[in-house]
C-alpha cells in the first residue's frame, strides 16, 4: 500500500474516533533534531517539550503555512554555532531595507562573544563588538558590550564622553528580534527566527567550543508524551489539529523517526514533502501514523534510489 493511501487511513481514521480533541494546540517533544529554520541554517535541538500553537485559535497547525503556528517551548535545550548565527543575523534579522547592520560573522573565545560587521552611519564603518552573554530575567539573551572598536580603534570610551552609547548610534528593527539597550544587545528568540516563530523563555546561556547553547524553561507541568515508536531521533505530535499537504489529523498521532540514529535527524520543514516521499509509513493500532524520514541532506539519494 502506498504512502498517500496510508495517510489516508490514518487521518480518516482519527476522524472517526470518539472523544477526539479537535482543537488548540499540538503537543510536540523532539529528542536530536537538527532543526533547519532555512536551507542553510540548523538550529540543534538536543531536546525540546513544547506545543505548536495555531496563530488564529480554533485553526489548524498547517505545515504548508509556517506563519500559520509558533512553537511555544515548555522546556528545551537548543544549540547554534556561530557560523549559522552569523548566517540568521545577515539573511534574516538585519535582512530588511535601512538595516544598520551588514556583514556580519560572530565568534567565541572561552565565554566571550564577539560580534564584527559593518555599521551603516552615512558612510560604511566596520565595527567590532565584545562582551559576555547572558540570559536576563525576563528571558531574553544579552549580550554586554564592554569593548567596542571601529576600524580596530577603541571608542566606547570617547561616546560616553560625549554622553552617547550603542543604542543611539544604532537603531534597530525590533519585530525581528533584536533590540540595543544602552550598549547592551538583547536577542528575542520569539523573532529572531523566520516563522514558525519560536517562543520561549531563556533561562541559562553556555558555550560549547564554537556553539551557543541556551536552555529553555518556562515553568509550565507537562504531561509526558510517549510516542509509538522508540527512536533515539525523533518529532512526536499529539493532539489538536495538524493538516499536511491535502490531509487533515484531528486529534494528531503523528511520529516523525530518523532513518539514520547514528546521527542526529536533520529536518527542514520548509521542504518537508521531498523527506516524506522519500521516507515510508505504517499505521499504528491506536490510529496514530509513524513516518519514517531519511535526513534532509540524503533525500536526493534516497529518491534515486527509489526509481
Amino acid at each position: 500500500m502506498g504512502i498517500i493511501s496510508l495517510l489516508l487511513l490514518a487521518c480518516a481514521a482519527g476522524a472517526m474516533q470518539p472523544g477526539t480533541r479537535s482543537g488548540g494546540a499540538v503537543e510536540i517533544v523532539m529528542e536530536h533534531v537538527n532543526y533547519r529554520v532555512a536551507r542553510d541554517i540548523v538550529l540543534q535541538v538536543r531536546w525540546l517539550r513544547g506545543r505548536l500553537r495555531p496563530a488564529v485559535p480554533d485553526r489548524p497547525v498547517v505545515f504548508d503555512n509556517p506563519p500559520s503556528f509558533s512553537v511555544v517551548i515548555d522546556s528545551a535545550e537548543i544549540a547554534i554555532t556561530t557560523s549559522d548565527l552569523g548566517k540568521l543575523l545577515n539573511s534574516y534579522v538585519f535582512a530588511y531595507p535601512g538595516a544598520p547592520l551588514k556583514n556580519l560573522s560572530v565568534s567565541v573565545a572561552g565565554n566571550r562573544v564577539t560580534q564584527k560587521g559593518t555599521m551603516h552611519k552615512g558612510v560604511d564603518l566596520p565595527f567590532e563588538v565584545e562582551g559576555a552573554l547572558s540570559a536576563t530575567p525576563e528571558g531574553i539573551l544579552r549580550l554586554h558590550s564592554d569593548k567596542i572598536k571601529s576600524a580596530h580603534l577603541p571608542f566606547k570610551g570617547l561616546m560616553h564622553l560625549f554622553g552617547e552609547d550603542l543604542s543611539k548610534i544604532v537603531n534597530t528593527n525590533e519585530a525581528r528580534g533584536v533590540r540595543i539597550d544602552g550598549d547592551d544587545i538583547l536577542l528575542f528568540p520569539n523573532r529572531l527566527t523566520p516563522p514558525p516563530h519560536i517562543d520561549g523563555r531563556v533561562t541559562s546561556v553556555r558555550i560549547e567550543a564554537n556553539k551557543i547553547v541556551q536552555v529553555f524553561g518556562s515553568g509550565r507541568r507537562t504531561n509526558d508524551l510517549h510516542p509509538p515508536v522508540r527512536a533515539r531521533n525523533y518529532i512526536y505530535h499529539r493532539g489538536g489539529i495538524l493538516q499536511f499537504g491535502k490531509l487533515t489529523m484531528n486529534d494528531a498521532d503523528l511520529e516523525i523517526v530518523d532513518d539514520d540514529p547514528g546521527t542526529p535527524f536533520d529536518f527542514f520543514l520548509g521542504d518537508y514533502n521531498r523527506q516524506l516521499a522519500a521516507g515510508y509509513s505504517k499505521n499504528t493500532l491506536s490510529h496514530g501514523l509513524v513516518v519514517h524520514m531519511p535526513d534532509y541532506g540524503q533525500i536526493e539519494r534516497k529518491i534515486k534510489s527509489s526509481h
